[in-house]
């Protein structure tokens, strides 16, 4: 699945991969060598005595494949060409979105396939707009790109919801129990692998359930639930109208409160 992507933001394509990086909390960053806007929003690091040819090498490098949107008619253009001349120059897979032919939802699970067939963690994405205002091809390009990442990680194979959460080496305990939802639903999220974060969201609700022996559990054990009088228990009975809301049902109130929260941010969408 993808961990980290590479981008120069010099285009709509460019920069919309990097905003969706940062909406889904991967790694992101790349080079530049005339300041572009927003260059510390994006982590770019200069590149000094650069050029375009320099930096875009240096993208291509360091990611383990480049995926490309053309959105003119002929296409790639110069600068794909040259993106796909140095990939194959390093060895490493390339693949082109044509935006003119290709659209939407088909465009995302082509790209998916391509980087689980490819084994690829760190994307370098780049484009052009070739006559399309930036914001038109920036947003038609953020849909393809979030679609495409959930489906990736989906594909991957999950054998059972939230495996990596009974693995203390991966799961990170609060410094505190917290005391509140909003602070529970909080450590959650940072701490679920984007994995783990869109098989909640892509759940029905009735399938919670299944998440009691190993998110439920985590929670029981590290939240604090069964001192009497805590703070996280009281907003729990608060916030589900529960009052006489037992400890052992507060976990699936916390369970059921992030299944919310990530469906707006990590649910797989349809795009036409």
């Amino acid at each position: 699945m993808i961990e980290k992507i590479i981008s120069c933001a010099q285009s709509g394509a460019a920069a919309a991969a990097l905003d969706i990086a940062i909406k889904l909390g991967l790694a992101y960053g790349g080079w530049y060598f005339e300041s572009p806007p927003a260059a510390d929003r994006y982590r770019l690091e200069r590149l000094p005595g650069g050029s375009v040819r320099t930096v875009t090498e240096k993208a291509v490098a360091a990611a383990l494949g480049s995926l490309f949107f053309s959105a003119g008619q002929g296409g790639l253009s110069l600068r794909g060409e040259f993106i796909q001349k140095t990939a194959l120059h390093l060895n490493k897979p390339f693949l082109m979105v044509d935006l003119a032919h290709e659209r939407g939802f088909s465009a995302s699970q082509r790209a998916a396939a391509w980087i689980v067939e490819q084994r690829i963690t760190i994307l370098h994405v780049d484009g052009d707009d070739n006559g399309r205002s930036a914001p038109a091809v920036a947003e038609e390009v953020a849909q393809i790109m979030e679609a495409s990442i959930f489906l990736a990680t989906m594909q991957t194979g999950i054998t059972s919801p939230l495996q990596s959460v009974v693995q203390n080496t991966r799961r990170p305990q609060p410094e505190a129990p917290p005391t509140t939802m909003e602070a529970a639903l909080n450590h959650l999220q940072r701490s679920l692998s984007l994995k783990d974060k869109a098989t909640i969201a892509n759940m029905a609700a009735e399938e919670l359930v299944s998440l009691h022996f190993t998110l439920g559990d985590y929670i029981n054990t590290h939240f604090d639930l069964f001192t009497a009088g805590t703070g996280l228990l009281t907003d729990c009975r608060r916030r589900s109208g529960q009052w006489d809301l037992a400890p052992e049902g507060a976990a699936a109130v916390i369970i059921r409160a992030l299944w919310e929260r990530l469906r707006d941010t990590c649910r797989i969408r349809i795009i036409k």
